[in-house]
């Protein structure tokens, strides 16, 4: 290996590690966005079961007859729909931020790339690496924030219909007891 192919991997090697320090921060964007919204998906379906249970312990006295039962429990089916329709919206929207995001990142290290072994001396090196430290860290953490916003929204539309059904349930069954 001459001296200029030395420089060359030596100059390549922290472009590779900001690279694939980028890889990882998306990788915990995704992993921490899907299971946000599949928590949140899990826990209404966890209330939705509960509620509805107890409705059916309440008596079915709630229901005026056999025609209320099939439309309350299609209804259910319907929102269950609905929320698992609005989650999968959801997760597509976040899957291409995270692909723009990871096709941004490739272009921005080609550019760094270019930028460092445009260098002439260590210190332009150590300067140009500290901008893109910099710069990456900044896009980092407002990425991360605009990820985190969209999967806390995503869980809350998604558990919408559920809740929603949840609250007729709730008020089907204490009609009866309160009159």
């Amino acid at each position: 290996m001459n001296a200029t192919t030395k420089k060359v991997a030596a100059k390549v090697a922290p472009v590779d590690a900001t690279v694939a320090a980028g890889k990882e921060a998306v990788e915990t964007v995704v992993k921490a966005g899907t299971e946000v919204a599949t928590k949140g998906y899990e826990k209404a379906i966890a209330m939705s079961k509960e509620h509805v249970e107890a409705a059916h312990k309440a008596g079915t006295q709630a229901f005026k007859g056999y025609e209320d039962m099939v439309a309350f429990g299609k209804d259910n089916v319907d929102a269950a729909i609905k929320s698992g329709t609005i989650l999968t919206r959801g997760v597509q929207d976040i899957n291409k931020v995270l692909f723009g995001l990871a096709q941004a990142q490739l272009e921005e290290s080609v550019a760094a790339t270019k930028k460092i072994l445009g260098c002439k001396s260590v210190k332009d090196v150590v300067e140009v690496q500290s901008d893109i430290a910099k710069t990456n860290y900044a896009k980092f953490m407002a990425e991360t924030r605009k990820l985190t916003d969209m999967s806390v929204k995503l869980a809350e539309e998604s558990v919408a219909p559920i809740a929603a059904r949840v609250a007729v349930a709730v008020e089907k069954t204490t009609k009866p007891i309160a009159a």
